[in-house]
């Protein structure tokens, strides 16, 4: 009877991927209350990445996963979405590949396949996935500050990235912060369910391009709800767009609808962003910064535009290609004082290199194929001025890069076109303004059909109704 009931369960473990297993221990030689195994591993590029240099980070995730565990890609997805809502408050992922043998390429293929943007080490012959003593793939555990660990998470279960979230709120003390934060941007306004499912449409309509047939819907909204702060908003988008297409009555209808919007409610994302286009109009780069800032103040998360990510800047960027050029043929090194180091080596106080600070609003240059939308790409000012130093240092293994939240990247563009501003450099400001705006407005491309092609499409509109 025992017996029975044991394969039953079995089965039904493997039935239902999401039905935890009788066992709740996670590893065999690693436990809550206990410092977790020093390691140090390769990443993706062949480079060592230890623990240790996780030490001071509050909270980490580490992970252990396989191309063969079919539990292993909603986890790490979930452990993203984590990294993306906390990663700003100092928790870090680190996720560890256990399949034995797998090359860097096979897992980098895999995981980009699957959109996962993770760091990730290798454990080609299972080094770490025996001495942590994994008990089933994926295995999870919630490092404190220290590297002690705070706990520990088998497989995955339904319940894991709530439980997950309240581990790692927990050892951030972030519980009432969040708690704070979850409470909506904005006090919507309310409107009756028949008008906020016809509002809705016309927005669907919109996206999809049909920027005629949401205006219509979008009138019958506010004919029912006048009073609606973000149909008017929507209203307003949707005249802008036909306006750049040279249709509807123009921009002019655009910013009144704007402003109608705005003179209901201060807090409508989509109006603030079309006083900041207008404000970019006129040439008022001031005025359009703070209203684009108020509307991603006003933005919920899933609201925000993805932007690509910062490029340098244009005075760096010639600096490094200089520096990259070899030396005229004859060409000395200036001669420095014996015993000090290059003039333009730069170092912290400690004699090392100084490093970038994480946060800053300089991060990773973007594809050449993909330049940034606004600014031209380049280099931090003191890209290519670095000599190697005199002493050969001892190559640290450093914690990989995380990946940034589409808020902060709105804010790293604006802090930027900030600080271009405060130095005089208008247009440099006003593209990068412009950038964000564009993606807040999210107004789409559509192919221009004119002339006998649109009366064929309406011909082929009319045959399908028929």
């Amino acid at each position: 009877m025992a017996r029975s009931l044991f394969r039953a369960l079995a089965v039904l473990s493997i039935l239902l991927p999401g039905l935890p297993t009788a066992s709740a221990a996670a590893f065999k030689r690693v436990h809550p209350g206990e410092p977790a195994p020093a390691f140090s591993l390769p990443d993706l590029d062949g480079n060592p990445v230890s623990l240790e240099s996780f030490r001071e980070s509050p909270a980490t995730l580490v992970v252990f996963w396989a191309i063969w565990s079919p539990r292993s890609v909603p986890l790490l997805k979930e452990a993203q979405r984590l990294l993306e809502e906390f990663g700003s408050k100092g928790f870090r992922v680190l996720t560890i590949n256990a399949d034995e043998g797998a090359t860097a390429e096979r897992v980098r293929s895999f995981i980009e396949e699957n959109g996962i943007r993770l760091p990730v080490l290798l454990d080609a012959r299972l080094e770490q996935y025996n001495a942590w003593g994994v008990v089933a793939t994926p295995a999870s555990a919630l490092l404190g500050r220290d590297l002690k660990v705070l706990y520990t998470l088998s497989g995955h279960p339904t319940s894991t990235y709530q439980d997950l979230r309240e581990q790692i709120m927990k050892a951030l003390g972030v519980e009432e912060e969040v708690a704070r934060a979850v409470q909506p941007r904005r006090k919507r306004y309310k409107a009756a369910k028949r008008v906020t499912l016809q509002y809705g449409l016309a927005r669907t309509l919109f996206r999809r391009g049909q920027f005629t047939k949401a205006l219509r819907k979008l009138r019958k909204v506010l004919k029912q709800d006048p009073n609606f702060p973000d149909a008017h908003a929507l209203k307003g988008l949707i005249l802008l767009a036909l306006a750049r297409e040279g249709k509807g009555p123009g921009e002019e209808a655009a910013r009144e609808a704007f402003a109608e919007a705005l003179k209901r409610d201060q807090s409508v994302p989509l109006a603030l962003a079309g006083s900041a286009w207008f404000a970019l109009q006129e040439g008022d780069v001031k005025a359009a910064l703070e209203q684009a800032r108020k509307a991603v103040g006003f933005s919920e998360d899933e609201e925000l535009p993805e932007l690509p990510p910062l490029g340098r800047e244009p005075q760096a960027q010639a600096a490094a290609e200089e520096a990259s050029r070899p030396p005229p043929a004859g060409a000395t090194e200036p001669a420095t004082p014996e015993g000090s180091p290059p003039a333009a080596q730069a170092e912290a106080p400690g004699g090392e290199p100084e490093p970038r600070q994480e946060g800053s609003a300089e991060v990773a240059e973007p594809r050449p194929e993909s330049p940034t939308p606004g600014e031209p790409a380049a280099g931090p000012e003191r890209a290519g001025t670095e000599a190697p130093s005199a002493v050969p240092v001892e190559p640290t293994a450093a914690a990989p890069a995380q990946p940034e939240s589409p808020r902060s990247r709105i804010a790293a563009y604006l802090d930027r076109a900030e600080e271009r501003l405060a130095a005089g450099d208008t247009d440099g400001a006003r593209r990068l303004v412009s950038t964000v705006v564009e993606g807040l407005l999210g107004i789409p491309e559509r192919p221009a059909v004119k002339g006998m092609g649109e009366k064929m499409r309406r011909r082929m509109m009319r045959m399908h109704s028929q």
